[in-house]
């Protein structure tokens, strides 16, 4: 029996709208990784801290209302973990003090402000951080390599899918997790510290707090994504890549420690920017914190969208190389 109308035949099913296409990619790459059991262990433990820091704004709340217990271990807490003006200004809001003027209401709503500050800036600075590290090393090394060893760059490619598209959605990929671990418990201890305020007027004195969570993410997870797709592009190996995402991260904590002893104050911010970790907790603290102070830090800045551009831009170009026949 003959086989008859052999070739090319027009699509009578759904087209997906060329701004969503990355969708598609990303999509693979998210359910992908999440066969990964190593990933979901990590992802389980990196909500351990933000958990711990919720029942710290718990008790706060609770101290402010009735002191007790809850009062005292919130001390202890600040007492072992937090600096000397930040210890004062949550000590003033729940010692008892009384807010029945202006005044004191405005100490008890700078108290609260600070305090949970001082806990999204651990959060970020000692605990998510730390975990980005491995999350991203098991989701972004085998995103690129693998398609350029499997051809299936020539797959994606051959359907309507530019190369902007394709990045989007490899860096979606990450994106995923790496938000869901920052920005999503970031912004979960902010409403949950709302909802067990005595109103609504603090709302009015911690708008701030969102706009700096969000900075924050994004200064944290951008440079770090496009960096590791980078490496992911330079090379058909996963295992490289693996192993030069986290040499840059130990190397450069190695090169900080060693050569911290021997720096000035003109050097310290080159010490500090040798090492990835340091880099982003200066950023993080800078953007958190209003307290702190963090000199040069433009330069800290520059660097960080140096580390941005020129990934994106060995990335793309990367990526450009398989199809350039």
């Amino acid at each position: 029996m003959p086989i008859h109308n052999l070739g090319y035949r027009e699509w009578s099913g759904p087209l997906e709208s060329p701004s969503s296409r990355w969708t598609v990619v990303a999509g693979i790459g998210i359910r992908r990784a999440w066969q990964s059991a190593w990933l979901r262990r990590v992802m389980f433990f990196a909500w351990i801290p933000a958990v711990a820091m919720g029942f710290m704004i718990f008790l706060h709340a609770r101290a402010i209302s009735d002191g007790g217990i809850s009062a005292r271990l919130v001390l202890s807490f600040a007492d072992i973990l937090l600096k000397t003006e930040d210890r004062m200004a949550i000590g003033e809001s729940i010692r008892g003090l009384p807010t029945s003027g202006p005044e004191d209401q405005e100490k008890l709503i700078k108290g609260q402000h600070q305090f949970w500050s001082s806990l999204l800036l651990i959060l970020f600075q000692r605990t998510q951080v730390f975990l980005l590290v491995p999350i991203i090393g098991l989701i972004a090394p085998p995103l690129i390599s693998q398609d350029v060893r499997s051809r299936a760059f020539l797959l994606y490619f051959s359907r309507p899918l530019s190369k902007t598209q394709y990045v989007l959605g490899k860096a979606a990929t990450i994106l995923t997790y790496t938000t869901i671990v920052t920005l999503l418990p970031g912004l979960l201890l902010y409403t949950v510290g709302v909802l067990l305020s005595q109103d609504l007027s603090i709302l009015n004195y911690t708008w701030d707090l969102p706009l700096r969570i969000v900075a924050v993410t994004a200064t944290i997870t951008v440079p770090s994504t496009l960096l590791a797709l980078m490496f992911s592009s330079l090379t058909t190996e996963s295992r490289y890549a693996s192993f030069a995402w986290f040499s840059v991260w130990i190397f450069g904590a190695a090169t900080h420690a060693a050569m911290l002893p021997f720096s000035t104050s003109e050097t310290n911010v080159v010490i500090r920017s040798l090492s990835l970790y340091h880099l982003y907790r200066d950023v993080s603290g800078w953007l958190l914190d209003l307290n702190t102070t963090v000199t040069d830090i433009e330069t800290r800045i520059i660097i960080l969208l140096a580390i941005t551009v020129i990934s994106f831009a060995i990335l793309m170009r990367r990526i450009a190389a398989p199809m350039k026949i």
